[in-house]
């Protein structure tokens, strides 16, 4: 018994371990809504480590009938299809369920991982109205004034497929500001709006003819002519209904009754469509630039509807237009050529609608302008000019280059920079006034010498004495007896250290 039960415990331990080890992961996506009678396709996509063994992707839907369908792939994305018909499958909302198996043994698949997705099925068709300009498709609402805008309806392929083969006819009817403006075999109309800052609401209604074209007829008819000259004077009155003033008439519409009996004009086999091959051509009517209102203030939608019976497919759309003016123009004025050191100083003015956003690239050397140019951090503006003020360090050349967009697109332009730098030289004063001066100073320093050379040759010394009596000390006789000796004895000490005063008086030796 144990040994019977030793190989399933191992398989039951094995499988726990890989499927807690290696789970799978699964997404689930569809390309829905879908309008009734179109193909619907779901993907599965393994979004873990994969290692590319062979996997069972079991799809199964709500829809009664179901559908239900086993794919096994080593990919890691499958596709399965669905064509959910309109005698059949009502519009309502269904879910698709997705369960992804491995194998493990003979005949053992087990479930790794689960999805499901749910998507509507409707009684319209989907998509979107897009807006080209330039033939270029337009990235938002706003249109260039006085340029034709192309409008059309871009379907979702699965449902353009069933249009091709399902619908014997379709046109789409085309509304601006709820004035009817023409109906178009192309889901397209070309229009030309006129007033700048103007809004508009454009709506399209496509209209589908489910219904198979009759067959065609054709009547073979033999006709016998007989000739015969005559000389006949013949006079042809106009009817009214061609000779009066070419004047518009309004158009009618009549409904033919069901009862009545009209025998077929014979159609020739060679009938070429006019519609499929002449150029669409808008007759304009006049658009109001004024924004709709409803009573309570809010934007108008017009309840524009198409009589249509139960065998066609519809679809409606709306779209909002503002129009806005381009940048057409942009002037760079201001000197170009500047001397190092000098500050860059020029005016950037453009035409077109506010707002825009700006920015100034500094490029070194020639550049040129390629269109893709971008500005990481624009700024703001509501003005139609703004200064362009730069200082270079250098004196090489150099090419500023402005982007400037508004809702419309962008405009690019460019202006080189030549900077220069200017041999220094000294002017003739600075040299002139040094040198004028240095020569003034040296006559002056000359004529002084010589001025006084020449007083010292003629200078006259008179010496100053005081032949007057001199004041004299009272003496006595014994006195000045000593004073002579001492005198003697000491004359050149005396000459050194005492000199003679002149104040030294000597009374009468009698």
């Amino acid at each position: 018994m144990s040994s019977d039960m030793g190989p399933f415990i191992l398989f039951i331990v094995a499988f726990i371990l890989e499927t807690g080890v290696s789970a799978i992961e699964v997404t689930l996506s569809d390309n829905g809504p879908a309008v009734r009678g179109a193909a619907v396709t779901f993907t599965a996509n393994i979004t873990s480590d994969y290692t590319g063994e062979k996997l069972k992707f079991v799809f199964t839907d709500s829809a009664t009938p179901q559908h239900s369908k086993e794919i096994i792939s080593p990919d890691r994305t499958v596709n399965f299809t669905v064509e959910y018909s309109r005698d059949i499958y009502e519009a309502n909302q269904y879910v698709v369920n997705l369960e992804v198996k491995k194998y493990y043994f003979e005949s053992i698949w087990w479930t790794v991982a689960t999805a499901f997705t749910a998507f509507n099925l409707t009684d319209t068709l989907h998509g979107d109205m897009k807006l080209k300009q330039n033939d270029a498709e337009r990235p938002n609402n706003f249109v260039a004034v006085n340029n034709t805008v192309t409008h059309f309806v871009k379907l979702h392929e699965s449902e353009l497929e069933f249009l091709k083969k399902n619908a014997s006819s379709i046109q789409t009817h085309w509304f601006i500001d709820c004035v009817y403006i023409d109906a178009t075999s192309d889901f397209s109309l070309n229009y030309t709006y006129e007033d700048n800052m103007g809004s508009h609401e454009v709506e399209a209604i496509v209209v589908a003819n489910n219904e198979p074209l009759p067959p065609l007829t054709t009547t073979t008819t033999t006709t016998t002519t007989t000739t015969t000259t005559t000389t006949t004077t013949t006079t042809t009155t106009p009817k009214p209904t061609t000779a009066g003033p070419t004047t518009p008439k309004a158009s009618t519409t009549t409904q033919v009754p069901t009862n009545a009996s009209s025998t077929p004009a014979p159609i020739p086999s060679n009938v070429t469509d006019v519609n499929s091959t002449a150029p669409h051509k808008v007759s304009k009517r006049a658009i109001s630039n004024r924004t709709l209102k409803g009573p309570d203030g809010s934007p108008l939608t017009c309840n524009n509807t198409i009589p249509i019976s139960s065998g066609y497919t519809y679809g409606r759309y709306r779209h909002n237009i503002f129009v806005r003016e381009p940048i057409t123009t942009v002037n760079i004025t201001g000197l170009n050529w500047l001397q190092h050191g000098d500050l860059l100083n020029m005016n950037v003015k453009y035409t077109g609608s506010q707002p825009f956003n700006y920015c100034i690239q500094y490029k070194l050397g020639e550049y040129n302008i390629t269109g893709n140019e971008t500005c990481p951090s624009p700024m703001t503006t509501v003005a139609n000019s703004f200064p362009l003020v730069h200082y270079f360090s250098d004196s090489d050349k150099h090419t500023v280059v402005v982007i400037i967009e508004n809702e419309i697109g962008k405009s690019v332009a460019k202006s080189t920079i030549n900077i220069y730098k200017v041999s220094v030289h000294a002017q003739l004063s600075v040299i002139v006034i040094p040198v004028f001066f240095c020569l003034v100073a040296v006559i002056l320093v000359v004529f002084g010498i010589a001025y006084y050379q020449h007083r010292s040759r003629h200078t006259i010394e008179v010496a100053d004495f005081d032949f007057g009596q001199a004041h004299l000390d009272y003496k006595t006789f014994t006195e000045r007896l000593r004073d002579s000796f001492r005198n003697a004895f000491n004359f050149r000490q005396r000459d050194d250290t005492d000199p003679l005063t002149n104040n030294t008086r000597y009374d009468s030796m009698t």
